[in-house]
C-alpha cells in the first residue's frame, strides 16, 4: 500500500502553467530580453533561481536578475493570479487519500504565503499533512 504521496502545485493541482509563462514573457520583455511564451513555458515548474540562468548570461543575471524576478512576481500577483483555477476534483482526491490513510505532501518553489493561497483555492488546506516551499530550501527544484 502507498503510504505517502507528494504533489507539486503548478500544472498538477492548479492550471497555472500558461499564466506563469505569460508573466515570465512579459517580465523578460520589460527588461529588454526576447523570451517567447513558448520558451518560458518549457521552464515552468522551476524556481526563478533555476529559470533565469537559462535565459540570462551570468552578467545579466547579476545586474538585473533579482529585479526581473521581483517584477515578474508582482506582475503575476496583480494580473494573472485571479486567472488560476484548480483542476477538477482535487479536493475529492485528497479526501479519498485521507480516508485511505495515505499521507499527503505538497512541495513547491513558492513562498509559504503563496502556497497557503493555492491550498485554500483548491480547498485542501486541512487535508495536506506536510508542506515544503522555496523558503525551506537553499535551491529550488
Amino acid at each position: 500500500m502507498t503510504e505517502a504521496i507528494i504533489f507539486d502545485v503548478d500544472g498538477t493541482l492548479v492550471n497555472s502553467v500558461d499564466a506563469h509563462a505569460q508573466a515570465w514573457h512579459e517580465a523578460f520583455r520589460e527588461f529588454g530580453f526576447d523570451v517567447g511564451v513558448a520558451q518560458a513555458r518549457t521552464q515552468i515548474g522551476k524556481g526563478g533561481d533555476q529559470l533565469l540562468p537559462i535565459f540570462l548570461s551570468p552578467l545579466e543575471l547579476e545586474s538585473v536578475g533579482d529585479e526581473l524576478e521581483a517584477y515578474r512576481s508582482k506582475l503575476f500577483q496583480s494580473k494573472y493570479l485571479e486567472r488560476v483555477k484548480p483542476f477538477a476534483r482535487v479536493p475529492d482526491l485528497f479526501g479519498l487519500l485521507k480516508e485511505r490513510g495515505v499521507k499527503t505532501g505538497v512541495a513547491s518553489s513558492f513562498q509559504a504565503a503563496e502556497l497557503k493561497y493555492y491550498l485554500a483555492l483548491c480547498q485542501i488546506s486541512a487535508l495536506v499533512d506536510v508542506q515544503a516551499t522555496g523558503e525551506d530550501v537553499q535551491n529550488s527544484k
